[in-house]
């Protein structure tokens, strides 16, 4: 090649050289940058006290252990994604679907409606299609783990199931909301095939009639027989999304591209790695390198002394959440089931400075559980809830609500009625970064100054977190999150559903409130009205009383907001602008791995090595409506392209260690 300070013999030498080059250059180009394509890498860091440690010792059954929510979008594929900027539909999974009777939106409350969705042509990672079957199997497994009465299912034929939902569940006023539960599964990935649970799917369709009866025994007994199955086929027989799990190591998870994913031709990294840390610093430092391409909480959460010192060819995307931590009562104590003692803890707490201690991103509750002061919740906060109990910290309020219990302080010291010391075990049910591990210390040091000696301890193996939930034995609180975006409607689902019951009670309460006046309100039956209404009225009316309810009742303290922070090393990646439309999908899907998905199948993600323009499209897609559909390759050609010749510098990407 000619190269600078070639002196004019040596140009001579190499001219015939030169010219041949030359010609070569666009055959070179081409497959320099086929290259490239074939050994594009993603890299991910994991944070995680229990790294899975071979292929041999892994149990792909996400019940028992194997990679669950934080890999939705990677390995699992959503049927539908909701577009959060519109509260449209982004179909994936499937390619149409309809609703019956045609005047389903007047009779809802009193006929059962027909969902009947087409699946796309898709597959598992073994080269099996992914049917309607698997459609029917997850959604089987989802029920045993929820509460009836549930849907009925009917397989027309391998690419078609009619979901019939009872009277008075899929409301009109809240359509996006009623369309992601029908047709997306909720907020779950199609996580089941039908092959490899048969023997359980075929338990639960024996017992089908039993189950919509609420029949409890059999409803547990299914349960820990899916909490330790083994699927029997091989392991890539167990992932539909565009990666599958191809290789494991104590320091890595490596995901292959799945060549039978619908949208694998317009996926343009072959692997993903995700890296497998055990513990923050070994994490950070391999950001600080370069290590890693991009970062967000369903993996890491990183400190904000990280995020001011990151390298500049980080960009940071910022996304407001109106949701955070919270603690969460456990009523089988049964101090802390005494509304007093749960109201002198919010006095005693300080939610600015746990704030304060959790570093930029995270911004105290004003207001414990009343309605986030979020753009999509505003119709919400009514002059009824404007007016509820903030719980500023105050220290002699908290200590007249003991004595009031029956409480007396010894020496610093808090006893309870029947004389013994009164201490409080926090569990965490998840490896805490930084600043989540700052603000329990917070918790812990403003609990124990008060005379209440708190300790927290950290507990991340399933199994025996289902089982303290499911006994509430082994701690007093736990640390969990609240709140989320639900489309329209304000998200009381973690407090009042599944922390409280479904499936998993870790309040150990049974959802009653007895409100001031003597009225009982049942939270978990209300939920049920904020999510699908008579009406708009009863909507915002629903929404009021159970900001109040929980506000005075308490049975979880939310304590911060959590600002999302996703951080993009653009020396491996292309991704969207931070005002680009994009990033509002993190409130989508579990733990924002919707973007996962979307990103990846429709070009908004992409190796820096691949030229492109679509990945950097501040435009949504094309959504749709209940009888049209548009695929995310499709939504590609849609987008206006402007072609932008850009020189970059190719650097082979190599595995980094």
């Amino acid at each position: 090649m000619i190269r600078n300070g070639m002196n004019t013999h040596k140009l001579s030498k190499y001219l015939t050289l030169g010219i041949v080059m030359v010609l070569l250059i666009p055959l070179a180009s081409s497959l320099m940058v086929s290259a490239q394509m074939n050994s594009s890498t993603l890299y991910i860091g994991w944070v995680t006290s229990h790294p899975y440690q071979s292929l041999s010792t892994y149990n792909p059954n996400l019940f028992d252990g194997g990679l669950g929510g934080s890999f939705y979008g990677l390995v699992y594929a959503y049927t539908a994604l909701l577009n959060v900027s519109n509260n449209g539909i982004i179909p994936c999974l499937i390619e149409n679907w309809s609703f019956s009777p045609s005047n389903w939106e007047q009779v809802w409350q009193n006929e059962t409606v027909n969902v009947t969705i087409t699946l796309r042509h898709s597959g598992w990672a073994n080269g099996a299609p992914v049917t309607a079957y698997d459609i029917e199997a997850t959604c089987l497994i989802l029920d045993i783990l929820g509460a009836p009465p549930y849907p009925n299912y009917t397989v027309v034929n391998n690419y078609t199931i009619i979901i019939s939902h009872p009277p008075d569940t899929l409301s009109p006023y809240l359509l996006a909301f009623t369309e992601i539960c029908a047709i997306g599964l909720g907020e779950v990935a199609l996580i089941s095939s039908y092959s490899q649970y048969k023997p359980l799917v075929q338990q639960i369709h024996a017992d089908w009639t039993q189950l919509q009866h609420d029949n409890t025994t059999l409803i547990k007994k299914l349960r820990s027989e899916l909490h330790s199955y083994l699927p029997p086929g091989p392991l890539p027989a167990n992932y539909n999304g565009p990666y599958y799990v191809a290789q494991i190591t104590p320091n890595e998870i490596v995901l292959d591209k799945n060549p039978y994913y619908f949208a694998a031709n317009n996926i343009k990294f072959n692997q993903v790695v995700i890296y497998q840390f055990s513990s923050i610093s070994s994490a950070e430092a391999a950001v600080l390198k370069g290590q890693v391409s991009i970062e967000y909480s369903a993996f890491m959460s990183l400190p904000s002394t990280l995020i001011s010192s990151l390298p500049s060819y980080y960009e940071v995307v910022n996304i407001p959440d109106p949701g955070g931590y919270a603690l969460y009562f456990n009523f089988k104590n049964p101090w802390l089931a005494q509304l007093p003692v749960r109201q002198a803890i919010a006095y005693v707490l300080n939610r600015t400075s746990i704030a304060l201690a959790g570093g930029s991103k995270y911004s105290p509750v004003p207001i414990p559980n009343g309605i986030p002061n979020f753009t999509y919740y505003k119709q919400y906060i009514t002059p009824a809830v404007q007016n509820l109990n903030p719980y500023s910290t105050n220290l002699q309020k908290a200590t007249q609500l003991l004595e009031s219990a029956g409480f007396t302080m010894k020496n610093g010291q808090w006893y309870t009625p029947n004389g013994t010391p009164f201490t409080l075990t926090i569990i965490v049910p998840t490896s805490p970064g930084p600043g989540l591990t700052n603000m329990l210390n917070v918790i812990k040091d403003e609990l124990t100054s008060f005379g209440i000696p708190t300790s927290y301890y950290i507990e991340t193996v399933s199994s025996v977190l289902i089982k303290d939930w499911q006994t509430g034995q082994n701690y007093d609180l736990a640390v969990q999150g609240w709140g989320g975006y639900y489309p329209v409607t304000v998200d009381w689902y973690l407090e009042t559903q599944y922390f409280a019951g479904i499936p998993y009670n870790v309040t150990q309460w049974d959802g009653v409130v007895t409100l001031p006046n003597g009225t009982q309100v049942n939270v978990i039956k209300l939920y049920s009205a904020t999510v699908a209404p008579n009406s708009s009225a009863e909507l915002t009316s629903a929404n009021d009383e159970m900001a109040y309810a929980l506000n005075y009742y308490l049975p979880a303290l939310p304590l911060v907001y959590e600002a999302q922070q996703v951080i993009i090393n653009t020396h491996d990646l292309v991704a969207p602008p931070p005002s680009s439309w994009f990033w509002q999908e993190y409130f989508y899907g579990i733990g924002g791995t919707a973007i996962n998905q979307l990103g990846l199948s429709s070009d908004y993600l992409q190796p820096v090595s691949i030229v492109t323009t679509t990945s950097t499209s501040t435009a949504p897609p094309v959504t749709t409506s209940t009888t049209t559909s548009v695929s995310p390759l499709e939504v590609a050609g849609i987008v206006v392209v402007v072609i932008v010749i850009i020189a970059v510098a190719l650097i082979a990407l190599r595995r980094r260690k």
